[in-house]
């Protein structure tokens, strides 16, 4: 049976929901110690929260261990640069940003010797139209049973440059953030197009409240995220099955995990009797 260790993604729900961490659970591959950094900055949100930590030795199943002397800093467009501070268990933070898009931020996690980077771009977040519902409908057997259920659904215009989408949700203030929650789409298919995409792991009944936020990226953050499910899916699969090949990357130096820039745009309905 393999035993790999272990490292969580933080997102942006942990600046927005102050109670609420997504964290998302899967084994690597590397039998080594590594530095795991995780962190995002999120356009209308003044805070970037980054995350260091350490994985535990192969044999051991523990959580990662939490830096708690690493200098993190964050690289500004206009080129200045702020220090987060460490505020516990690893976290670093810092207040005060105004992220704006079309930029790029950078981040340096300097630790016992070692110095790690990252970049990323913080695209334009898209208009999103409107939220909308449909009956919940069974495709391969009668409509389903008991009081009605609705999917709703994301319309908005993609623009005509190439985009990378993720779709962040909730049913009455309760953050989806299992990892089958995850979803992601981009618009190889669909560039430039009128977009109607559904909610696809949630449905709602009358009187719910539907959260929906659509969240913009680079494609090395996609590509991160993408691997990511990849890697978890199959680190869940069959014991017998190849180990999982760890999540691509953006951070230079050796570290595992992500640095994102997000843009973001948000709405909610309420599911009317």
């Amino acid at each position: 049976m393999r035993n790999f260790q272990r490292f969580i993604i933080l997102t942006w729900a942990t600046l927005l929901l102050a109670s609420c961490q997504d964290v998302i659970d899967i084994e690597l591959r590397d039998a080594d110690r590594k530095y795991v950094i995780e962190g995002s900055v999120t356009q209308g949100v003044d805070s970037v929260v980054v995350r260091v930590s350490r994985t535990t030795s192969f044999f051991d199943t523990s959580k990662p261990e939490a830096v708690t002397n690493a200098d993190v800093e964050l690289t500004l467009p206009d080129g200045t640069t702020q220090s987060l501070q460490h505020i516990a268990d690893g976290y670093y933070k810092l207040q005060g940003i105004n992220a704006l898009s079309n930029s790029t931020y950078r981040l340096t996690v300097r630790a016992n010797g070692e110095t790690f980077t990252a970049s990323a771009f913080l695209p334009e977040s898209v208009v999103l139209d409107s939220l909308t519902i449909r009956p919940e409908q069974n495709l391969f057997g009668p409509p389903p049973e008991g009081p009605p259920r609705f999917n709703v659904f994301l319309n908005f215009q993609d623009p005509s440059a190439r985009n990378y989408y993720r779709a962040v949700y909730a049913r009455n203030g309760n953050l989806k953030d299992n990892l089958e929650d995850l979803q992601l789409f981009d618009d190889e298919l669909t560039n430039g197009n009128y977009i109607e995409i559904p909610i696809f792991n949630q449905t709602y009944k009358q009187g719910d409240t539907a959260y929906v936020a659509l969240l913009t990226m680079d494609a090395p953050v996609y590509t991160f995220l993408e691997t990511f499910v990849s890697a978890a899916s199959a680190d869940a699969g069959s014991p017998f099955s190849a180990a999982p090949d760890n999540p691509i990357s953006n951070m230079e130096g050796g570290a595992l995990g992500v640095f994102a820039a997000y843009g973001r745009v948000e709405d909610t309905l309420i599911i009317l009797p």
